[in-house]
């Protein structure tokens, strides 16, 4: 019912926009469209059971009111002429009261434009139960009762039944993919129609007996599923009105059932197997040589329809089947459309960042044109402010302007020069200035308020160069985001088509293959799969395949069940071939409960690893804070796809504004591939970081200032090779320089890592920690923490699958190192 109300108000809000935007014109398909409605509603109107109950024209025209819109409604009010032409002016009166009674009802009961769909159809039964016993009269008896109570109930579900459809035949339909109970909603719909084909002959041929073979011969275009239950629904509808019979459903069940196995072949074979497979069995019921010829009649005039049926029909009916290939090509198309647009999006958002990044970037000033400027303007306050009331402003301003600037200038680099001791006027400014004195104090002032102003400036100056670098990595960012998605759409559709063909080459069948990615590290790949059993089928066959086609071991993510019993589908990432296991220990200055020192340990999602320790200026509270903010935000840029570099200058700059307080912090990094283990130390301002490699001990340094104190700051990159086995440890420099003046801080270290013995990072970082502090015989003299990384083989859960026929999908420049 969720759904019902959903689609509702979906189609209420087109209907309330197309009151405000103008229709365009009417094409053939919009009128293909309203011929079909109206066609639907004349034999909807001469539908009826037995003659006696007649439900069908009333649900219809309730239906499409709600979900074309009352105007676009019109089409159902053909159901009175085919009333007219079964039952007579006294039917088509009946069938008139109905809908206006429905039209009556739906304006005042319910004033509101979008009510709740649940009572829909529950009106308009109420409205059928009063109109058919209105129209008995005023003495009822109870098989009046019975039937008018019969009706207002088949009403009610056939309402139900083509809320569920009505969309597709109006052209709004919310997806592609029908559920099943929507595919057998349509089929009830036309079932419903071929019952208005009721005594219709020609040479008696009965035209409802065509119609039903014809339907049966489309619907096998769906396949076994579909076409059989098709059939048996459509047949057993016409069996109420008394247009066939058990026998007859069983056969063209029978029949549908051959022709979704032959479906694609091509349409003669489908129409032999469904021509042979109802004679031969008529043949089996049959009491005389008439009922079989008619039969092998309107199945032979079903399947000249059959032929004539426009090609197009079969594939547009294909692609609301789940299960079938044009099913999977249209919703392939249509994620490939979302795709470009998104891609397209992207690449305007990568644009807009460009042009910001250039605004900031580009002042169009450089050093010299500032520095005139500002000497410009000095002269200007000091001439304003001293010559204005001198008698010998006319000869210096008016006549000799160039002259008297020149002399200022070169007064004002004299004052400069003198670094605050007394400074003597040009030459040229004692001949002309009369006014000596306050002119040199002024001229003072104006430069100590200038170079006030002039250092603010340049400050300004160097946050929009950061701002403007930090756009445009973000620009660059987001730029190869939208390339990345590009090429992986022009050859995801071939790549899935190349899976799906080495699955069933193994014998193993799915419903669909989905590429999300081929990137190395971040592979991510979705199959579905019809049945619930999928895990062992994707850790058994799936997953090794994978891994032989693509290169690189493949695991399974997870596995996504939509309900019980039914499809599901199974995600597949990457799998490391290294793994990093890592454990911290920490300890404040004085047994304090707040350090100021902040670590990480992040997988960044793209096949690196990420270890960091950050030690804030001083301790407690606030260095935690600086160092806190400073990792938080690097492990934040770098998981969105930022180089390490730009992303350690963006969190300088961040620091260097985040506060007028002298704040930093020190950095140090490690980013392990765990494809191939080599790891790129990023190191500012901080201690020494250790490898230990059986009994050696590898140390890394760098020499640069903490983040947070310039503008522009060196990062040093310090790439070295891993292997399995290696221990990393990274430190704070509360630990590195823990031991007393009488201990040599080089080589204290370097001495009990290698003494280490155990390989558990747990207890290499407790030892550590224990060690410096008993070194000073308890005193915690400042904030230390140390993170051990150990870098170990991961174990591959399967071996890979490669078949000779199936290439690599991975192209040679895509592949990462060993």
């Amino acid at each position: 019912m969720a759904q019902l109300s959903l689609m509702h108000n979906s189609a209420t809000d087109n209907r309330t926009s197309s009151q405000v935007v103008p229709l365009p014109r009417w094409t053939w398909h919009a009128w293909r469209r309203v011929l079909v409605l109206m066609a639907i509603g004349f034999l909807l109107g001469r539908a009826n059971i037995e003659h006696v109950v007649s439900p069908f024209g009333l649900a219809y025209f309730a239906v499409l009111s709600e979900v074309a819109g009352r105007k676009r409604a019109w089409p159902a009010y053909l159901a009175i002429a085919g009333s007219y032409t079964v039952d007579g002016t006294l039917g088509a009166i009946t069938m008139l009261v109905e809908l206006l009674l429905y039209r009556v009802a739906r304006r005042y009961v319910f004033r509101k434009k979008s009510p709740d769909l649940h009572f829909i159809p529950i009106t308009a039964g109420i409205v059928s139960l009063v109109a058919k016993l209105a129209m008995i009269g005023t003495v009822w008896t109870k098989y009046d009762v019975l039937i008018a109570l019969a009706q207002a109930a088949l009403v009610t579900i056939l309402s139900l039944i083509f809320i569920q459809c009505m969309s597709l035949f109006i052209g709004q339909e919310h997806t592609r993919t029908l559920k099943y109970e929507q595919i057998i909603s349509v089929v009830i719909l036309v079932a419903s129609v071929v019952m208005g084909f009721s005594g219709l002959e020609i040479k008696g041929v009965a035209l409802s007996g065509v119609a039903v073979d014809w339907i049966v011969l489309v619907m096998t275009c769906a396949g076994i599923g579909v076409g059989a239950a098709g059939a048996i629904v459509v047949s057993m509808l016409t069996l109420l009105n008394h247009q066939a019979s058990l026998s007859q459903v069983a056969v063209l069940g029978f029949a549908a059932l051959l022709g979704g196995l032959l479906r694609d072949t091509n349409r003669f074979f489908v129409s032999v197997s469904f021509v042979l497979s109802t004679t031969v069995l008529t043949a089996t019921y049959a009491y005389n040589v008439h009922t079989l010829l008619v039969g092998l009649l309107t199945a032979g005039i079903a399947s000249v329809l059959y032929f004539l049926t426009p090609k197009r029909l079969e594939n547009e009916l294909r692609t609301f089947v789940p299960g079938t290939r044009e099913h999977t090509q249209s919703e392939r198309e249509r994620v490939q459309r979302v795709n470009a647009l998104l891609t397209e999006k992207i690449h305007e958002v990568s644009q807009v960042f460009d042009e910001l990044s250039k605004s900031f970037g580009d002042t169009g000033e450089t050093e010299y044109a500032a520095a005139q400027q500002l000497v410009t303007q000095i002269v200007s306050a000091t001439s304003q402010h001293v010559c204005a009331l001198c008698p010998r402003r006319a000869k210096c301003w008016d006549k000799e302007s160039m002259q008297t600037y020149h002399a200022m200038a070169n007064t004002l680099r004299n004052i400069e020069s003198a670094g605050g001791r007394r400074a003597n006027a040009s030459p040229e400014m004692k001949e002309r200035c009369i006014r000596l004195d306050p002119l040199m104090s002024t001229l003072r002032y104006n430069l100590e308020v200038t170079n006030r102003d002039a250092k603010w400036m340049k400050k300004l100056r160097e946050q929009r160069t950061l701002l403007s670098a930090q756009l445009s990595g973000v620009a660059s960012v987001v730029r190869g985001m939208a390339i990345e998605m590009d090429e992986d759409h022009k050859s995801s559709l071939s790549d899935e088509e190349q899976i799906i063909a080495a699955l069933e080459q193994l014998g193993l069948y799915v419903d669909d293959v989905h590429i999300v990615s081929l990137e190395p590290g971040k592979v991510e790949i979705e199959v579905t799969q019809p049945t619930e059993g999928a895990y062992e089928n994707s850790a058994r066959m799936i997953a090794p395949l994978l891994s032989g086609i693509l290169g690189e071991h493949i695991s399974v993510a997870h596995v996504q069940h939509q309900h019980e019993g039914g499809p599901c589908t199974s995600v597949f990432a990457s799998a490391r071939l290294f793994q990093v296991n890592t454990a911290v220990a920490t300890v404040a200055r004085d047994g304090r409960m707040v350090s100021g020192d902040t670590h990480t340990s992040v997988d960044l999602g793209n096949g690196r690893y990420a270890v960091a320790v950050s030690d804030g200026m001083g301790n407690g509270e606030r260095a935690n804070r600086e160092s806190k903010a400073a990792i938080d935000l690097l492990k934040k840029l770098m998981k969105a796809g930022f180089d390490e570099k730009l992303a350690i200058r963006t969190v300088n700059s961040t620091l260097l504004l985040r506060s007028r307080d002298e704040m930093f912090t020190t950095l140090d990094m490690a980013l392990i591939d765990l494809f191939n283990a080599k790891a790129d130390f990023l190191k500012v301002g901080s201690a020494p970081s250790y490898v230990k490699r059986g009994n050696e001990v590898i140390e890394i340094t760098g020499d640069n200032v903490p983040i947070g104190i310039l503008q522009d700051i060196e990062v040093q990159s310090i790439e070295h090779q891993l292997r399995a086995g290696d221990i990393l440890v990274l430190m704070s420099d509360g630990l590195y320089d823990a031991p007393p003046h009488n201990y040599d801080s080089e080589t204290w270290l370097r001495s009990v890592i290698a003494k280490l013995e155990t390989t558990n990072p747990q207890d290499i970082a407790d030892t550590l920690i224990e060690t410096a502090v008993r070194m000073n015989h308890g005193a915690i003299r400042d904030d230390m923490t140390v993170v051990v990384a150990v870098v170990e083989h991961h174990e591959q859960e399967w071996a890979a699958i490669k078949l000779p026929s199936v290439p690599s999908l991975r192209k040679p420049a895509k592949r990462r190192g060993a």
